[in-house]
């Protein structure tokens, strides 16, 4: 069991009283929650049976059942808005992800992330919008130029292309400026994150390059353009806390409080033979972007 600022992940076995009965049932007499609150952690997909998401909350339970309740209290969502999506050729869609949206299935929810309300928006039949993945994925913070598929096998045939075929090109506003005005940083990632869920630079970890240029200043503050040639997990923000110019909201990595992370993903361009045309798209950040 882990419990920590109203994330709660809570497991157990069914045992004989738990045989027969429901799942909302079972799941009451094992943990301190209503069945309100069970049942409502089951429509939103964050209850396990077996190691796997059950929606189903009268499915009967058998005596050695592995069960798991996630559970994130007081959340606030932020609604997927039909301006949001930027472009389509089906099975492809682009859309521009606001900061707070989460990208894919989080570990306490399916529903109400962005594969889930973009299946709903598009109208798209259950068994079609079951595969609705994005192509690559962005922090739940950053906004911007995100890309799903609803085909499986052109999923695999853009992510297998993905490293040599894309370019992505970002904006961030970090605090304190850089002394800088350009900087190609080149420093390698550790695989691993330590307790607070950062990664940090290691020099026995996997190469990682990002350009960076400062396109405004105002005042401590910068408005930086930069190039992720390489996409490890959280590269832009190890990189610029490392360098001692972390992104603003970013308090993870020792950002300043804002009231949203202020990276946002604004170009992607895509080349052959990931898709079979040369495609580039540009999204301004949304109406938030203040600093």
């Amino acid at each position: 069991m882990s419990s920590t600022a109203g994330y709660q992940d809570l497991r157990g076995t069914a045992d004989q009283k738990q045989h027969g009965q429901r799942l909302d049932q079972g799941l009451a007499l094992l943990f301190d929650l209503s069945r309100r609150r069970i049942r409502r952690a089951i429509d939103e997909g964050g209850v396990y049976l077996n190691q796997k998401r059950c929606r189903t909350a009268g499915r009967k339970l058998s005596s050695g059942d592995k069960l798991r309740i996630v559970l994130l209290e007081k959340e606030k969502l932020i609604p997927f808005d039909s301006s949001q999506l930027l472009w389509q050729k089906p099975p492809l869609y682009l859309i521009n992800k606001r900061a707070g949206q989460y990208s894919q299935e989080a570990l306490h929810r399916s529903r109400g992330t962005l594969p889930d309300e973009l299946g709903r928006h598009l109208g798209l039949p259950a068994a079609l919008a079951s595969t609705l993945r994005p192509v690559h994925r962005l922090d739940r913070g950053t906004s911007g130029l995100m890309l799903f598929s609803s085909d499986p096998a052109l999923l695999q045939q853009l992510q297998a292309n993905w490293k040599s075929c894309t370019f992505k090109t970002y904006l961030a506003v970090v605090e304190p400026a850089p002394e800088w005005q350009s900087r190609e940083i080149n420093l390698p990632i550790g695989p691993l994150r330590d307790k607070l869920g950062r990664y940090h630079v290691n020099e026995h970890g996997r190469p990682c390059r990002t350009s960076a240029e400062v396109i405004e200043r105002k005042g401590n503050r910068a408005l930086l353009r930069l190039q992720l040639h390489t996409g490890r997990t959280h590269q832009l923000r190890v990189h610029l806390s490392t360098l001692a110019c972390p992104i603003l909201g970013d308090i993870r990595y020792g950002g300043k409080g804002h009231p949203r992370l202020m990276l946002h993903a604004e170009n992607l361009r895509i080349i052959q033979p990931a898709l079979p045309d040369n495609t580039e798209w540009n999204a301004p950040p949304e109406e938030n972007w203040q600093w």
